[in-house]
This record gives C-alpha cells, sequence and structure tokens, in this order.
C-alpha cells in the first residue's frame, strides 16, 4: 500500500485563472487565431498538443488541449490499477472500453495500438504514480477505473455481485487514498451512467434495431 497521497500523471489536468494546479501537464484554451501545425497522426499538434476529445462532456474539464506524454501515463496508470485490483486480469470488455475511449478522446492510433500491447500484469503502480498534488486526478482516476470494470463486464456479459463490485473498487479506492464517503459518491455515478446507458439501448434499438446502410 502506497504510504504517500498518491496521484496519477493524466490527461485530465485542471486549469484554474490560466494556473495549472495539478502535477499533470494540461495546456488549456488557445486562441483560435493561434496557427496550429497538425502531427500527421492526427488529432494532436506536432509539439505534442493532444486534442481534448470526449473530455469537456465526459469529465467536465474546460481545456482545448492535453499533454500527450500525461495522457499516456494516465493510461498506462489506470490499466495498471484496473489489473492490480482483479488479481492481474483485464478482460476483453474491459479493454474494448478503453479502444473506444481512447478513439473517443482523439488520441492518435499508434499510441492506441501501445496501450492494446501494454503488459499491465508486470506494470508497477510505483511507477506512474507522483506521491504529491491535488485530489482531483485521483478522483478521476477512481471513476475511470470503475466505467472501465463495470463498462467492461457489460460487454462481457458478465454479471458480478453488488458485493464483489464493492471489493473491488474499496481497494482502488485505498490505493488512491479516496475516503470511502467520497469513493461512493465516485461509484454512484458510475451506476447511474450505466443504467443510463441500459435505458437509452432500450428506448433507441428495443423496438427498432439499428440497420447498417447498403453498401
Amino acid at each position: 500500500m502506497m504510504q504517500s497521497k498518491t496521484i496519477f500523471t493524466n490527461f485530465f489536468a485542471m486549469a484554474v485563472a490560466g494556473n495549472l494546479f495539478v502535477v499533470s501537464v494540461a495546456l488549456g484554451q488557445t486562441s483560435e487565431l493561434e496557427k496550429v501545425e497538425w502531427a500527421n497522426t492526427g488529432h494532436m499538434t506536432i509539439d505534442g498538443k493532444l486534442e481534448a476529445g470526449i473530455h469537456p462532456q465526459e469529465y467536465g474539464l474546460n481545456v482545448e488541449y492535453l499533454d500527450i506524454n500525461a495522457n499516456n501515463s494516465y493510461v498506462y496508470a489506470l490499466m495498471t490499477l484496473v489489473s492490480h485490483v482483479q488479481r492481474g486480469k483485464v478482460s476483453e470488455g474491459q479493454m474494448k472500453w478503453l479502444y473506444e475511449r481512447a478513439i473517443a478522446s482523439a488520441v492518435p492510433r499508434n499510441y492506441i495500438e501501445e496501450f492494446m500491447a501494454f503488459d499491465h500484469r508486470k506494470a508497477s503502480l510505483e511507477q506512474y504514480m507522483v506521491s504529491s498534488g491535488g485530489d482531483s486526478i485521483a478522483r478521476v482516476l477512481l471513476y475511470d477505473t470503475a466505467q472501465m470494470i463495470a463498462y467492461g463486464d457489460r460487454y462481457d456479459r458478465r454479471h458480478r455481485s453488488s458485493n464483489a463490485y464493492r471489493e473491488i473498487y474499496s481497494k482502488a479506492a485505498k490505493i488512491l487514498e479516496i475516503s470511502p464517503g467520497l469513493a461512493r459518491s465516485i461509484v454512484t455515478i458510475v451506476k447511474q451512467e450505466v443504467r443510463l446507458l441500459e435505458k437509452k439501448t432500450r428506448v433507441f434499438w428495443g423496438e427498432t434495431p439499428y440497420t447498417p446502410p447498403k453498401q
């Protein structure tokens, strides 16, 4: 168990009044008049600024760009934590969730391929951990951990007991040194979102299944 306050390098870093207050690097908003040179990988500038992608909608993060290296470190931290709380296992459905989230986050495909090849079983939590700074990233990491497991299980059509989920999320919260009350609030958000997705699936496709366009 880590003794010091833990926070993972990430792609979520928060900016307040133009000043960064967490350890990871977010690059904030840029002027629309500023000339942008894009890398040939797409969704990323030549100096490593990653388009914010889904982050403003998914996390309420008010930035236009994120640092690609911090983003990658966060993803490896997430995979390592999910693996750690599941005894070295990350399911096919959980990897599918991660793959889709990386696409929605505008991550270039070459980095996504590296995520898919990452050996989470041999990774060390400490390798991606920084023991200083604020709590925001630890909170988001617990949120993503719960999402990756819950949505992954949904893809896998795997059903666990409430106690099984509670034990896994509690273990992750302890590693991140998040209080039980706050951890419950974060996990509750994920539960509500899973139920909302199930409702949308029923409303949108229950009576009118999707039909791909004819080629």
